[in-house]
């Protein structure tokens, strides 16, 4: 199998005919990839022509179009990331005119023309006579190396003339079937003049057509050749150009030679020359007779092209993927904070002062989710193109001037207008712009922040910051998720509107509520209000379906027959209808079904929107957890904040519903995770400075409200019971209020909000009052409720070290006052081992940093993980990860459960990371831990890029060592086919004897794979 990584040019066909002309030209055919991505759906020739190795992908039989093209080139360029150069090449439909004598079989070559790089996208509404058409995109030229290359071989053909028809020649040896692709006769080529409409319904225009429409032509002469290589513009659309009118409109205007319908999505997401063989005059009159010789004299241009190109001049380009990188930058920009946080210690003050919700936590959080191959069609939207466009330009000039806000319902402060102020004044702060002495001046007006400003305050600072740039970008994503709209239109209008501004431009998305879809149009204007489009929509989620098949355990596990995944693509996928919510809840309740039958019964009787889809949801909760499920939704439905995981513990252990009522410290889970046993699909965790339980999306919040048992009045009364049972059980259980009570301080604050409405008595109110008194001592150690009674209980923990558990919970100011009054930053024991390895499961890197400046060895061993590298590794946590190795962390210790860090991060899948050990020394090799190696570890997990990843840097396909004894029995006894063939063809021994099972056939036997 050929390796992707000699790989350095791009082949890209849309139909069969254009892949087996191309076929037909290479020098000599490789063997197939031995590997490509994950989501990577395209198949491939490889080959080789002159000395550079060509890869060939075809689109998708009976896909056609820009969407589909750059899907292809996306795929192309994650399977063989060294592709540096790009072709395009196949038919298209000519454009001939007084100035160009264009015929069928003659090649147009994409070249700069009217001040567009080769390309130009159009669009226009219908696909017949009397319609318009619309510049939609300027796209970029093709890579430097490639002009040139043009340049060189037009200069050989005048002077001496080409020779393609006679390669085609020898081409058509190569073909079974090459009457398809031979040379038609002359008679063949017939232009009919611009009114001449051939009739959809006829084979072929010969028997419909008069002849009084036909173009008189003269023969070419022996100076001309025949057929002829045309250089110019080519035009794309979504659709066949059948119009002569709307045809030669543009020829005269842009100077038009070709049309075509694939080139537009890629141009600029694969950096190519567009080359086409014409098979038509791009007007009614189709017809597939001249398809295959144009395909054949198409790549015979490119053929004779590639070996004008010196390979160094190749090899000196940028890759493609990186180039693609650097597009998908672009939307990031609109998604991340435009400065780095100064460490100027009046920045800090500022930062303390305004406490602004970070928007980037968002951006992240939404990059990490993003299902690889989608939103394709959105970068291809011509307004976000003309977008990028414009940020470019700004970036160029200043690139610390886009300002962006996500709104989130989950998120107290990003819900407001006074959030999304407080917010972007301190990007334009933290810019270092000289709009920042308006800030410092609003600062100094409010007692040096020790008042805090009004929301009208921060507009009008706001404002006098922006009137002093040149030009700025303002991004809201979301603005349904605000919870004060009105002010938020009021906001925005006031900004499109308001004198002295320098040219703001604003981009903002929503779901199609009825407030925005009736205002926003008005004020943004109504050429700049956009649907987003549901079929493009739905094709992403199909191929989320099609991956979540694949790739999620609940499914791969069943063994799911292809029928019933067919049945699961189409009736899910299908009735999405652009909801990508629905499809997901669709999946989860799929995924929990125990048995085929109960599959059909459920695609039988999907849900039609996501009220009933909820509403089963919560049918669906085990009865025995009901009750409490209710009620820690109704918490997650009315809190002013999101529950931490262990005030949601704390929530479901105390009991409201029978007498007596009361706390019960053993009805704490065990596990966190285990809170989503009990509102499954309906709430999820989110991991930040603390793990925390939201809502799963603002659609289910919208339905609970709906629901009378979760209305203010009916919520607050449980709400407000349960929080005075809790406080009234461990204040009465508990004297003093240990701080191993994480939901006391949440209880004081919900029952504030809420105890009007519970009518409380005076001697449960008086309770609350008593604990309230004791606010002050309560703070001071709250950050601590975990220790006093944990100390107690594990013997292995030395007493006084609070210092593990405040590093452990990530409590910065904590950790400095106790290692201040002296704690010790190396004392060993704990589950974690220490405070350090504890501060970095947990992926906290400034404890960490503290720590280590106060002498906390970065190589101490002990505890579940070993050490702190690995605790990390295991977590995925990659800058904490090139933190500690930077401070001398030995990327080879031994210790714990896991072996090594290599093993621990090859275990929980993280590539970038197992990449980054292996690139500091790590050995791939090395024994040690549960799984014995990091080889065996992935296998067993099922991360197959890192199985390919260890096996090229050498790892031994044969080790014996560990619980299963080797990969291959690893793989085999959780059944991953794919490993299991993979170590196979890398030479792995299908009968060694060794670990738990005896052998990889022993393994796969026992779970019945």
């Amino acid at each position: 199998m050929s390796d992707p990584q000699l790989y350095t040019v791009g082949w890209i066909c849309a139909i069969a005919t254009e892949s087996v002309a191309a076929r037909a030209f290479l020098d000599e055919e490789h063997d197939g990839p031995s590997h490509v991505a994950q989501h990577d759906n395209n198949s491939y020739v490889l080959g080789k022509i002159g000395r550079h190795n060509v890869v060939i992908a075809v689109l998708p039989d009976g896909e056609y179009g820009t969407t589909s093209a750059a899907v292809v080139a996306q795929g192309l360029i994650h399977s063989f990331p060294n592709v540096r150069i790009g072709l395009m090449v196949g038919i298209g439909g000519g454009t001939p005119s007084s100035k160009h004598d264009i015929r069928l079989g003659d090649v147009v070559v994409s070249s700069p023309h009217g001040g567009k790089g080769g390309v130009f996208q159009y669009d226009f509404s219908k696909t017949i006579q009397n319609v318009a058409f619309q510049e939609t995109g300027f796209l970029a030229q093709p890579p430097m190396v490639l002009r040139t290359a043009i340049s060189s071989l037009k200069s050989t053909y005048e002077l001496r003339g080409h020779h393609l028809a006679d390669e085609v020649e020898r081409a058509l040896k190569c073909i079974k079937k090459r009457k398809k692709y031979a040379r038609p006769a002359p008679a063949r080529d017939k232009l009919y003049k611009p009114g001449a409409v051939h009739p959809i319904a006829a084979n072929s225009y010969d028997d419909t057509c008069d002849i009084a429409y036909l173009v008189a032509r003269d023969d070419r002469d022996e100076e001309d050749d025949d057929p002829a290589i045309h250089y110019g513009l080519i035009a794309s659309g979504n659709q066949l150009m059948k119009d002569t009118r709307i045809r030669d409109k543009l020829v005269i205007d842009k100077g038009v030679l070709c049309f075509e319908i694939e080139a537009a999505g890629l141009m600029n997401h694969f950096p190519c020359l567009i080359i086409r063989g014409i098979c038509d005059y791009s007007d009614s009159h189709k017809n597939k007779e001249w398809q295959g010789f144009s395909a054949m004299m198409a790549a015979a241009y490119a053929r004779d092209l590639l070996r004008q190109i010196p390979p160094n001049k190749v090899e000196a380009e940028r890759p493609i993927s990186e180039a693609l990188h650097a597009i998908k930058h672009k939307i990031d920009r609109l998604q991340q904070t435009t400065a780095a946080t100064s460490a100027d210690r009046r920045t800090d003050k500022i930062e303390r002062w305004l406490r602004p919700p970070n928007p980037s936590t968002n951006a992240n959080h939404a990059r990490k989710l993003h299902h690889e191959g989608t939103g394709v069609w959105l970068l291809e939207h011509p307004v976000f193109q003309d977008y990028t466009t414009m940020l470019d330009h700004l970036a160029k000039r200043n690139g610390r001037l886009i300002l962006s806000f996500f709104f989130d319902f989950s998120d107290e402060a990003k819900k407001t207008v006074d959030g999304m102020l407080r917010s972007f004044v301190l990007q334009l702060y933290q810019g270092e712009t000289d709009s920042a002495r308006a800030l410092d001046a609003s600062f100094q007006a409010h007692r040096d922040g020790r008042d805090q400003p009004s929301t009208k305050a921060l507009s009008d600072t706001l404002f006098t910051m922006l009137a002093a740039q040149e030009q700025v970008v303002i991004v809201l994503d979301a603005l349904d998720e605000s919870t004060s709209r009105d002010e938020l239109l009021r906001w925005i209008k006031d900004t499109v509107s308001r004198q002295g501004l320098s040219p703001i431009q604003l981009i903002c998305t929503s779901r199609p509520e009825r407030d925005f879809q009736f205002d926003m149009p008005s004020l943004m204007g109504e050429e700049n209000s956009l649907a987003l489009d549901k079929q493009s929509v739905n094709v992403d989620i199909r191929s989320y379906i099609t991956a979540q098949l694949s790739e999620r355990r609940d499914f791969r596990d069943k063994r799911l027959s292809p029928e019933i995944r067919d049945e699961i693509q189409r009736k899910v996928g299908d009735g999405a209808d652009g909801m990508f919510r629905w499809a997901f809840c669709q999946l989860d309740s799929l995924a929990r079904c125990r048995h085929e039958a109960a599959i059909v019964d459920a695609l039988a009787s999907l849900p039609p929107d996501l009220a009933v889809t909820y509403r089963r949801m919560i049918e669906s909760i085990p009865t025995e957890l009901k009750i409490d499920a209710m009620r820690l939704l109704q918490f997650l439905v009315h809190v002013e904040r999101p529950l931490t995981l262990a005030e949601a513990k704390e929530v479901i252990a105390t009991q409201i519903e029978n007498e007596p009522r009361r706390f019960d410290v053993k009805r704490r889970l065990y596990r966190d995770a285990d809170v989503l046993d009990y509102c499954p699909s309906l709430v999820t965790i989110v991991h930040a400075t603390d793990d925390e339980l939201h809502l799963a999306h603002f659609s289910v919040k919208e339905y609970l409200l709906r629901e009378n048992k979760f209305n203010i009045i009916n919520a607050s009364s449980s709400i407000t019971s349960t929080c005075l049972t809790y406080l009234t059980d461990i204040k009465g259980s508990h004297p003093g209020i240990k701080q191993d009570f994480p939901m006391a301080r949440c209880a004081a604050e919900i029952w504030t909000r809420y105890a009007v409405f519970a009518q409380a008595s005076k001697d449960v109110a008086r309770a609350i009052v008593n604990f309230l008194e004791n606010e002050e001592t309560f703070q001071r150690w709250a950050c601590l409720y975990q220790p006093d009674r944990a100390w107690d209980r594990d013997p292995g923990l030395p007493r006084g070290s609070q210092l593990y558990y405040v590093c452990y919970e990530g409590l910065v100011e904590p950790a400095r006052g106790l290692i201040a009054q002296g704690a010790d930053v190396v004392a060993r024991g704990g589950e974690c081992g220490n405070a350090l390895q504890a501060a970095s499961l947990r992926g906290h890197q400034e404890i960490i940093r503290l720590l280590l400046n106060k002498g906390a060895d970065v190589n101490a061993q002990g505890g579940l993980f070993g050490n702190a590298l690995q605790a990390a590794s295991w977590k995925g946590y990659q800058d904490i990860v090139v933190l500690l190795l930077k401070k001398g962390a030995d990327v080879n210790a031994q210790g714990g459960e896991y072996g090594n860090a290599l093993q621990a991060a090859s275990w929980k899948g993280h590539q970038e990371i197992v990449v980054l050990l292996l690139n500091k020394g790590a050995d791939m090799n090395a024994q040690g831990g549960f799984f014995g190696n990091a080889l065996q570890a992935a296998s067993w997990k099922g991360y197959q890029d890192i199985v390919v990843l260890l096996l090229k840097k050498g790892a031994d396909v044969n080790a014996q060592c560990g619980e299963f004894g080797n990969a291959l029995q690893a793989a085999s006894s959780e059944g991953h086919q794919e490993i299991v063939i993979l170590l196979l063809n890398k030479g792995a021994d299908v009968n060694a004897q060794c670990g738990f099972f005896g052998n990889a056939l022993q393994a796969a036997s026992w779970k019945g794979y």
